[in-house]
């Protein structure tokens, strides 16, 4: 059975990414966001393009493409890096993983002949530099990823796919029943796993890890999960950004740029704007509680004793912090954390905020360590909470015995 039609069959909501019919939404927003956030969210990102590079070349034609340094990465290693334009701003972000004689290309935004076009033009001309070649071919749409996410995202697969999961490192591969890739990695600050591979297989993957993740309480979701996550765990989206500023430097993304790169794309425009000062960045707000009045709203101005200093992007309740959170692109001298004399003027009024550093949440998962901790063994604790909770009734109980 394909993706879609078992989407469609267990009634869930379906929309299009990248060309590509996917789920939106299986069940409400909350039960999904608490799936994330306290078991485990099953999604389909086979919207994702995936392309794939061969070669002994393929790392150095890489290398002038992409922000990150390619070199750094390993057999069965990944990185993330950006993909800029020739004037430094950011077009996409993607996943580079080094799988044994080739390099996959993992991109949310860009489809995977997308993603062969931009190595084909870099390559156009560059032949003899590399010679060595040997591939550029787009895997999806027949490839795709299932996505598990989540503070018990790692026993689930473990249980499945064997207890090497649980040793694997953020941004690591492993393969599994031969052709799928298992890389950890994710967006969202939990635990989180996308297995890679055709599509007619990740099918009947996807019962068999509904059927196996019953016990975890597992949630079959859509991506319409991602504006909660992405609210209080912030990460680079086109939509959300681009009408306000698509350089890395104002998007506080330089962590992506290696500049001691001989060359990428985009290199040049880049070190001028580092030169030059960014104009304005990107921090994060927060307001306590939820206003009485309406929420602030994308392009709301941000005042400072009254004269306009910049413009809200997005602005969404969490209920679990109790509090309006968002982020606001500001003028580059008054774009600090833990400013408390801005406002924001609102179609109701003005309401005071303090600008505050991301993420907003404290993920469940800095909680859980696969080597103590279990959602269904009940012989251990689910947390290091409960597991400090026994730790004191334990000893209280020594206590009063020898007492």
């Amino acid at each position: 059975m394909k993706l879609n039609t078992l989407h469609q069959q267990r009634g869930a909501t379906l929309g299009e990414r990248n060309g590509v019919a996917i789920p939106l939404r299986y069940s409400d927003a909350a039960t999904e966001h608490n799936a994330l956030r306290k078991h485990i969210l099953l999604a389909d990102y086979s919207h994702f393009g995936i392309a794939a590079i061969n070669g002994e070349s393929a790392w150095e034609l890489l290398n002038q493409v992409v922000s990150g340094d390619v070199s750094s990465i390993r057999d069965e290693q990944a990185m993330y890096s950006l993909l800029l334009d020739d004037d430094g701003q950011v077009s996409a972000d993607m996943y580079i993983a080094c799988d044994d004689e080739r390099f996959l290309l993992i991109s949310e935004w860009m489809t995977g002949e997308a993603l062969c076009e931009v190595l084909r033009n870099q390559l156009a001309g560059n032949e003899e530099t590399f010679e060595d070649i040997e591939s550029i071919e787009s895997l999806s749409p027949q490839w795709g990823i299932l996505h598990f996410e989540g503070p018990y995202a790692w026993e689930l697969l473990a249980e499945v796919y064997g207890m090497d999961v649980i040793g694997l490192p953020f941004q690591e591969h492993m393969h599994v029943d031969n052709d799928l890739i298992l890389l950890r990695s994710g967006k969202h600050g939990e635990y989180s796993y996308k297995l890679i591979g055709p599509r007619d297989e990740l099918a009947e993957v996807w019962e068999q890890m509904l059927e196996a993740g019953a016990k975890y309480d597992l949630q079959p979701g859509g991506l319409d999960y991602q504006v909660q996550a992405r609210l209080e765990n912030p990460c680079w989206e086109p939509g959300m950004f681009n009408d306000y500023t698509r350089c890395p430097i104002e998007l506080q993304m330089q962590w992506a740029l290696r500049y001691d790169k001989e060359t990428f794309i985009g290199l040049d425009a880049v070190a001028r704007r580092v030169e030059q000062g960014p104009g304005a960045r990107v921090v994060g707000m927060s307001l306590p509680g939820r206003p009485a009045a309406s929420l602030p709203q994308r392009g709301d101005q941000v005042l400072l004793d009254g004269q306009p200093i910049g413009s809200v992007i997005t602005c969404g309740y969490s209920a679990d912090l109790d509090a309006c959170i968002g982020r606001v692109l500001l003028q580059d001298a008054w774009a600090w954390a833990d400013i408390d004399a801005y406002q924001i003027q609102t179609a109701d009024g003005i309401i005071a905020f303090n600008t505050c550093a991301v993420p907003f949440v404290r993920n469940y998962s800095f909680l859980i360590n696969p080597s103590e901790h279990s959602y269904v063994d009940s012989a251990r604790p689910r947390d290091l909470l409960q597991q400090m909770e026994w730790q004191q009734q334990k000893a209280q109980q020594s206590g009063s015995e020898s007492e």
